[in-house]
């Protein structure tokens, strides 16, 4: 277990405000996720699986309780503290690939590192991370010039240029066919595996959550069943 990258959860507790009162979305009394380590979170849809991986990268705060990555605890940064540990330190990957429509494949990913301010031979390991995942010759190419899987495998360079600690993934096959899933999932191990990376994986798909370290459950926000 690397613990510059293990995830520790303690008394994690989500509630939406409702007219009949706060509604708990998320309840986690404890969950380690060791550093290095692929975890799967499965379960059926609104059972705060995305809730979840959302406060793990810190684009929510929970209602109580903590989350701490490595040494940082999470749940204590403000907010610009929050929004620089995850430019630096966290990589995401979406079912929608977000990328950008009017900058080619190399400029979405290259916009990731001036995020970071670590635009230091920027072209050469741009090039290299595309030849590594199979696109190195659609690095002038615009995303909608790209299939559905090619813009996802872009995602993913552009999730993992900066060398991540954390990297999470929420439904990152939702929107593909079984041969470019199985493609990505690869390539996601395979970021995971050569940079010592915490993977986390939001799916669906029992191909995909068997092939992570580990499978933890959510039902009506609450963890029932860890493997």
């Amino acid at each position: 277990m690397n613990n510059t990258n293990t995830i520790q959860i303690n008394g994690l507790v989500v509630e939406h405000p409702t007219p009949s009162g706060p509604l708990r979305v998320l309840d986690c009394p404890e969950l380690v996720i060791a550093g290095g380590t692929s975890t799967a979170i499965v379960g059926p849809s609104g059972s705060g699986k995305s809730t979840f991986l959302g406060v793990l990268g810190g684009l929510l705060m929970p209602t109580t309780g903590s989350v701490t990555i490595g040494s940082t605890k999470l749940t204590d940064l403000s907010e610009p503290d929050r929004v620089a540990f995850r430019k630096d330190g966290i990589g995401l990957v979406y079912q929608a690939d977000n990328l950008l429509p009017f900058l080619t494949v190399a400029e979405n990913i290259q916009l990731q590192l001036a995020l970071c301010a670590d635009t230091e031979d920027a072209e050469r390991r741009i090039a290299e991370l595309l030849d590594r995942l199979g696109l190195s010759r659609l690095g002038e190419r615009l995303p909608d010039q790209l299939s559905g899987g090619q813009r996802q495998r872009v995602a993913i360079a552009r999730a993992v240029i900066h060398q991540p600690s954390v990297i999470l993934a929420d439904e990152p096959t939702g929107a593909l066919d079984e041969e470019n899933a199985t493609a990505v999932i690869q390539l996601l191990r395979d970021a995971h595996r050569r940079l010592g990376s915490t993977l986390v994986i939001v799916t669906h798909d029992p191909a995909v959550a068997n092939s992570m370290d580990r499978l933890v459950e959510l039902r009506e926000g609450s963890f029932v069943s860890r493997d």
